[in-house]
């Protein structure tokens, strides 16, 4: 087959073609980072955040009666609830905090050494470190895994309004941060003396992995009004019994409060990627519209320009070419108007890539990625010609003399 001719032929008509080529490769870079940002969002649902998702309870509340503005009141309220919910069968843990992790935001301080200050310019993610507050039973409801030194007990309880120095508990790549391999037990920071530090868990899922900061503080008792989720850990399988148990239990202690919502935290880390996993799935939608478009406009122009050559093939008919060789020249002619749109999808691929990541986290299009989007493509376009393919090789050596 000559090249060449089909090459002319294409520039005859090259707006059209031109057209299709672009339409292409818009398709091929929507495909691509579609389904980069689908695989994503199961990446992200399925990591390891480091505490048992499915058996942790997590309880969101809120008083809305006045005498709650007596602390020691509201501290005896909150401590009769850990007390019930204690007692309930299957919960092996209970206790309160002030923010849940799994979140981008919240209550954040600057943390550094005590003798070291300019650690925070060398690194600024020590200027908003994740504190929270929570009693002694905190690390095991939500199931943390001690490195070195111990946990938070009853006897760091510092005295209401006492000016000494809290003990802290810290994480893995907070410890990391501040004193690199050595040991950070007994170090003093702006915010306490480190008796512990703990493995890593999923504190803010928007910063890397090495750079999930998080100071533990046993004073929720003291800033009690702080005190707006309770964190249950459940034994595996009595997450439905305990779970329709809690919110009875909760207002049977006091009923002036509102129970808004109560939840897993496995439905919390999907709740967070809820509208990444909402994108995925209409970018997917699209992709599915557009490979449906694209075929139909493979189909159209195939057919229109083979309407209009029917003489062209007619001579060539007459001249001795076989059915064969006409479906091999559309279909050759449809390959090569695929391979330029998947060429100019290099382009449109990088560039949405490059524009999508300025307003959400994306990985980069991998070559294999690229590879079987052009294959799905290029399937598309043999799908959609192939009927004007095998309608043009019936056309007849007759033809030719029918249109002198």
């Amino acid at each position: 087959m000559n090249l060449k001719a089909l090459v002319k032929s294409l520039l005859l008509r090259k707006f059209t073609t031109g057209l299709l080529i672009l339409q292409l490769a818009i398709t091929l870079a929507l495909v691509v980072n579609s389904v980069i940002l689908a695989l994503d969002t199961r990446e992200n649902l399925s990591r390891d955040t480091g505490m048992d998702n499915e058996n942790i309870l997590l309880v969101s509340l809120h008083p809305t009666s006045g005498n709650y503005r007596d602390f020691d009141y509201y501290r005896s309220v909150v401590a009769e609830d850990l007390s019930q919910l204690a007692r309930l069968p299957g919960v092996k843990s209970v206790s309160a905090m002030n923010q849940l992790p799994i979140r981008p935001r919240g209550a954040q301080r600057n943390v550094h050494d005590l003798d070291n200050p300019e650690q925070e310019r060398t690194d600024t993610y020590l200027q908003d470190v994740k504190v929270f507050f929570g009693n002694e039973n905190l690390a095991d409801a939500l199931g943390l895994s001690l490195l070195e030194g111990r946990y938070l007990n009853q006897s760091d309880q510092r005295d209401f309004g006492s000016d000494e120095r809290p003990n802290i508990v810290i994480s893995q790549s907070l410890k990391q941060s501040l004193y690199g391999d050595n040991s950070a037990i007994g170090q003093e920071t702006n915010r306490g003396r480190i008796v512990g530090v703990i493995r890593d868990i999923t504190f803010n899922p928007t910063l890397p992995e090495d750079k999930q900061y998080a100071v533990f503080d046993s004073t929720l008792m003291e800033y009690v009004y702080v005190a707006r989720y309770y964190v249950l850990s459940v034994e595996p399988g009595q997450m439905s019994s305990v779970r329709n148990q809690v919110s009875d239990t909760i207002l049977a202690v006091q009923p002036e409060r509102d129970i808004f919502r109560v939840f897993t935290m496995a439905e919390h880390l999907k709740r967070f990627y809820r509208d990444d996993q909402g994108l995925a799935d209409l970018f997917l939608l699209l992709c599915g519209l557009m490979l449906l478009v694209t075929a139909i406009s493979s189909y159209a122009y195939a057919q229109f320009h083979i309407s209009r050559q029917k003489k062209y093939i007619g001579i060539r008919r007459a001249l001795g070419a076989r059915k064969r060789d006409i479906l091999r020249y559309v279909l050759t002619e449809n390959a090569l108007i695929c391979g330029l749109g998947c060429l100019l999808g290099i382009v449109t691929v990088i560039g949405f890539n490059i524009l999508l990541s300025q307003y959400i986290d994306l990985s980069k299009p991998e070559p294999l990625l690229f590879l079987l989007a052009s294959g799905i493509i290029f399937v598309a376009g043999l799908v959609a010609t192939w009927l004007p393919a095998v309608s043009t090789s019936n056309i007849p050596p007759v033809i030719a003399t029918r249109t002198v």
